[in-house]
Order: structure tokens, then C-alpha cells, then sequence
């Protein structure tokens, strides 16, 4: 981005990068550590998106992510990352958990890749976007809510220490 350039904003971004944007400022924890895959980030972004749509499960098929959707959401991130606003964590090495909480202990996110977010205002107006969505609210609060349900067992079980 140039100097003569606006600083992106939700309005300027697709449906796909706003979607993923607001779910990785939701704070969900890793999959793995959760023990449940509908912690994904892929998992959550395409609910998201297909309610966006007003289709259900529309990037869902028998409860897994498809595949058109997955390379579409791999496609979002290269090009987040490109401008700037996501830095991309490769395969099988550490990640942080969603950036979450400072100091937390660090989770391999292969396949649930969480994406660092480098434009965390951003990431925020696209969340709150999102909660303005009346069929995806509802959706994404459960989310937020079980996360942080999972996030004080994680502790409780010495998660980050």
C-alpha cells in the first residue's frame, strides 16, 4: 500500500477475506487442542461464508470443508499476506493459537492453520461486520462463547504454562 492509498476496510475486502478476517479475531482456540475439528479455522470461515450466502452448509460437505473451498481459502491468505494484513504460517511448523493470549504455549496447526493477523483493527471492524449479519450471528457467538469455555479448561489443564 502506498502512501496515496485508503487503508483497506471491510467494505473494500471480499466477502471471503472479511469472513476470514473476522473469524481469526473471534480468538478460537486450536483445533487439535480443543479436540473438536469444528474449530478449524477453515471449518468456521466457510459456515461463515455459506451463511453469508444465506446457505447453511454451501462450503460444507458431510461436515467437512470442500476442497473448491479449502483452495479458495488458501488463495485469501497468500493474498492477505501479499498486502500485508495476514502473515502466513507454513505446514507442520509452530503457530501461534489463534493469537489469542500472550505467552500461551505454541500448538502445530497443520491442518488448522491460523494465519498471524498483522492488521489487527482490520481483522476487528470485520468481526464486528460479521455480528451485524443477523443469520451469522448467532453462529459466530456460540463460537466465541464454547471458546472461551475450552480456553479455561485449557489453562485449568496447564495449556500455555
Amino acid at each position: 500500500m502506498t502512501a496515496l492509498e485508503p487503508p483497506p476496510s471491510p467494505e473494500s475486502l471480499t466477502d471471503i477475506e472479511r469472513a476470514l478476517l473476522g473469524v481469526l479475531c473471534v480468538g478460537l482456540p486450536p483445533a487439535r487442542a480443543a479436540g473438536n475439528n469444528t474449530f478449524r479455522i477453515d471449518y468456521v470461515t466457510a459456515k461463515v461464508l455459506s451463511l453469508l450466502d444465506g446457505e447453511t452448509n454451501r462450503h460444507l460437505a458431510n461436515g467437512r470443508v470442500t476442497v473448491a473451498f479449502q483452495n479458495q481459502l488458501k488463495k485469501t491468505i497468500t493474498s492477505l499476506s501479499e498486502a500485508g494484513i495476514l502473515a502466513e504460517q507454513p505446514p507442520d511448523l509452530p503457530a501461534a493459537p489463534g493469537g489469542y493470549e500472550e505467552g500461551l504455549l505454541i500448538d502445530l496447526v497443520e491442518p488448522d492453520a491460523h494465519p498471524t493477523v498483522l492488521d489487527r483493527h482490520l481483522a476487528q471492524e470485520c468481526m464486528e461486520a460479521l455480528f451485524q449479519v443477523k443469520d451469522v450471528y448467532p453462529y459466530l457467538m456460540e463460537r466465541y462463547s464454547t471458546s472461551g469455555e475450552i480456553w479455561r479448561r485449557l489453562r485449568a489443564e496447564g495449556y500455555g504454562q
